[in-house]
């Protein structure tokens, strides 16, 4: 379960740089005509790449929790671990609803800034998951 729980820290963490510093940033090219197909194949794309690792993460985090050991570094990743999910859900999908009725620089640009508060967020559970090796 160990493993589980890091690879699916480190796999956020990884998707979440990589979509910071490749997919975001291509928002801005994309034109007005093709915005509105290119979000929603984006939006359905990222939910098969995140749920699964979320599920995971989520799972293994309960078991650290419940299993007793090291409970203050449990509850930290555990709480890492929900930072993520809150930002996500009270910042970027926000963001994304904005950005699917129309694409504006500045929606963009906060939508990129609630995902590198996320992505610190997966650090966050990397380097407190560290602790289990």
């Amino acid at each position: 379960m160990r493993l589980i729980l890091l690879a699916s820290d480190f796999y956020l963490l990884g998707l979440g740089v990589t979509v910071a510093l490749v997919t975001y940033p291509a928002f801005y090219l994309v034109g007005e005509a093709q915005w509105s197909t290119y979000h929603a194949a984006h939006g359905r794309r990222m939910t098969w790449a995140v749920a699964p690792a979320w599920l995971l993460q989520g799972v293994s985090s309960l078991w650290w929790l419940l299993r007793g050991v090291d409970r203050g570094f449990a509850l930290g990743h555990g709480a890492f671990a929900l930072l993520g999910v809150l930002l996500t859900v009270f910042g970027a999908i926000p963001c994304h609803q904005r950005l699917a009725e129309r694409a504006t620089h500045a929606t963009i640009h906060q939508l990129e800034l609630w995902h590198w508060t996320r992505t610190l967020a997966w650090l966050g559970c990397c380097c407190v998951g560290a602790t289990l090796l």
